[in-house]
């Protein structure tokens, strides 16, 4: 199929028809162009920089319009590509009401809250697959459910590894948040910063606040795994605070690894909240201008990275994802503060990956031919591999920044401590000036206006559900979710023998 005749598909605002789409470059920015037999033409914004979203697809090597698509009818399908993430909704109840919200009760209107019968299905289909897929269990707020830890541990007997999506609200009590944590669970934990105002605004809630960050003291206390923080970005919202945000991982890095901003994409009445729409590209700037020199890529690029990955059996959660879907970066610690990863590079970041790529390319060709590769097969094409990742990271890293001004010696003491078993990241602390390092996400965009099908085709973060007819378990694209959710989990609801009404 030639690039003209790849179609780009949305969803009309208006009607909700799938119709034709296109981006538009326009006043330095980008916009979604969708044409609606029925509506007309409507617009939605994407990007606000037309630079940053360019140079992401430029360093993917992203052609065209669009290189793939689909029908965007997701429920005649089963999405076709393997899930190494998959989000599963468990309640619509929950012990807030955040006006930015469309999957609680009130939005829905309806109550979701399956039986354990319907969880065993799906984890027993998630089972069959290898590797499994990690689980992300979602709402609502899951927490709001009596029997998550048995949710959970169903999940655990079955060889699934789950993280709970919750607002933190009901781990500010002490007990129950030690006997879930009891079950190693992971947590993604939404808390959008420490200042009261940001919580007035966005949550209608500022006595929130006080609750998270208890809860968030009890995390420190009984947690077996990192957590990830998840936090709404919005300009003019909580922009003037992404600093001290991060400056609160920092204080708190023995136990918080990951950030994962959420761009805030109008989905209310004026009088709900005072904001509007921002773009993936703000939310970079944001963070760009709490610790300048701050840099992204999109998350797709290790997808780019083939040789590696079957090599040392490396996973990423989103690799293959579209080029302007999420963005990732690395904050390192020097033990004061986090800073920018591009301080201990030789290069800006977009070009390390550009170089990396390039490496993992050639040595895919030569690979198989090297002598070491063709007497000890897998074994010795690691060797070779490994050895040009050495030297390709000796070419790219600032040593000094990163062990000081003798940093042989501080290399030699790393290794030695490594042949005696000792761990990297302890040995790190001691012997270099990177004590951790926080991983800084901007997810994606999931409203319907913002659906595009060239996004869809490859994601491998995916919603599993009954089928409402077959009752078959499938797979969506998360970022299509919120279009066929309520029917979906509606029908469910139905089926099941649940009452509808809310």
């Amino acid at each position: 199929m030639t690039d003209s005749a790849i179609r780009n598909l949305g969803i009309c605002p208006k009607c909700d028809e799938i119709v034709p789409l296109h981006h538009e470059e326009r006043d330095g920015k980008v916009y979604l162009r969708k044409d609606c037999p029925k509506c007309g033409v409507t617009e939605t914004l994407v990007a606000s920089n037309i630079a940053r979203w360019r140079a992401k697809r430029d360093l993917c090597g992203y052609q065209g319009e669009a290189e793939a698509t689909c029908s965007v009818r997701c429920m005649e399908c089963d999405h076709g590509k393997p899930p190494t993430l998959v989000f599963v909704d468990v309640t619509n109840r929950c012990n807030m009401n955040c006006p930015i919200c469309l999957a609680n009760i009130p939005a829905m209107g309806f109550k979701f809250d399956p039986p354990m019968a319907y969880f065993e299905k799906i984890f027993k289909k998630l089972a069959t697959y290898t590797p499994k897929p990690r689980i992300q269990l979602f709402g609502g707020e899951p927490t709001v459910r009596d029997d998550l830890i048995d949710i959970i541990l169903l999940a655990k007997s079955l060889g699934l590894s789950a993280r709970v999506v919750t607002n933190g609200i009901r781990l500010a009590n002490e007990d129950y948040c030690r006997r879930l944590l009891e079950t190693g669970c992971q947590l993604m934990f939404a808390f959008d910063g420490r200042h009261p105002d940001i919580y007035r605004r966005l949550r209608k809630s500022e006595k929130s606040l006080d609750l998270k960050r208890r809860a968030l003291d009890n995390v420190r206390k009984y947690f077996k795994s990192k957590v990830t923080l998840m936090s709404c970005a919005g300009l003019g919202v909580n922009d003037q605070y992404i600093a001290d945000l991060i400056a609160f991982c920092h204080e708190r890095r023995d136990y918080i690894a990951a950030l994962d901003l959420i761009p805030l994409v109008e989905t209310w009445g004026p009088e709900q909240v005072e904001a509007g729409d921002t773009t993936i590209d703000d939310v970079e700037q944001m963070v760009a201008a709490a610790l300048p020199g701050t840099e992204f890529v999109p998350s797709g690029i290790f997808y780019k990275f083939p040789t590696f990955r079957a090599l040392f059996n490396m996973r990423f959660t989103f690799g293959g994802a579209h080029p302007n879907c999420e963005s990732v970066t690395m904050l390192v610690s020097d033990g004061e503060q986090y800073r920018p990863v591009s301080n201990y590079l030789k290069y800006p970041l977009g070009e390390v990956a550009r170089q990396a790529m390039a490496l993992d390319k050639m040595l895919g060709e030569k690979v198989d031919r090297s002598l070491l590769g063709r007497l000890f097969g897998r074994r010795g094409q690691q060797v070779v591999v490994g050895w040009a990742l050495v030297r390709f990271l000796h070419r790219v890293l600032d040593l000094r920044a990163i062990f000081g001004d003798h940093p042989w010696w501080s290399i030699a003491r790393l290794a030695g401590g490594l042949i005696a078993g000792r761990k990297f990241k302890d040995l790190m602390r001691r012997h270099s000036r990177c004590e951790n390092i926080l991983r800084v996400i901007v997810l994606p965009f999931e409203e319907p206006k913002n659906v595009e099908s060239a996004r869809l085709v490859e994601c491998p973060a995916q919603f599993a559900y009954e089928h409402p007819l077959t009752h078959e378990i499938k797979f969506m694209p998360v970022c299509a979710w919120s279009v066929y959710r309520n029917g979906i989990l509606k029908e469910t609801t139905r089926q099941y023998g649940l009452a509808e009404s809310a």
